[in-house]
């Protein structure tokens, strides 16, 4: 057991085209992209026909394990320091304060405890700002620079970041 930490990226795949309107003989057009992944994932026969929801695609893009200080930011600053393994939704501009206060820390690694301060628990790991903290920022600031490069390109998803323990 121990403190594990994801970040995924979603998109809301719609199921409806409306820009081709609304035929009398037909009804609603899907979206070629919903029709595609209901095809891929062979779930044809899960889809309501009169539904006009679409439906999520996830993506698992960043994996940690007791990096207990990353995991405090996201509770503290994104979940109202509520801690229940709950998925937590994550903005693009909070993602680039995270990226920004991982810069800070490892830029002043005489004091990396001001800008992102560990937390005791009992499956959290250490609380040392040791090699294992720092390596912990250093993954997480490249892996957040192409997360967030990756999200201003596409500009239609959004992270949700979850713990477990």
């Amino acid at each position: 057991m121990g403190l594990d930490m994801y970040l995924s990226v979603r998109k809301y795949i719609s199921r409806i085209d409306f820009s081709k309107g609304y035929d009398d003989s037909e009804g609603w057009q899907n979206t070629a992209e919903f029709d595609g992944l209901v095809d891929a994932l062979g779930v044809s026969e899960f889809i309501e026909p009169q539904d006009s929801t679409g439906m999520y695609v996830e993506v698992p893009v960043m994996y940690w394990r007791k990096a207990n200080a990353v995991h405090k930011w996201f509770v503290d600053e994104q979940a109202d320091g509520v801690d229940e393994c709950q998925p937590i939704d994550v903005s693009t501009e909070s993602l680039k304060e995270l990226l920004g206060l991982c810069e800070q820390a490892l830029a002043n690694k005489d004091k990396p405890g001001e800008h992102l301060p560990t937390e005791e628990g009992f499956f959290f790991g250490g609380t040392d700002y040791d090699v294992y903290y720092f390596e912990g920022l250093e993954y997480t600031r490249d892996r957040l620079k192409q997360v967030i490069k990756m999200m201003e390109k596409s500009g239609d998803h959004f992270a949700v970041y979850q713990a477990s323990w």
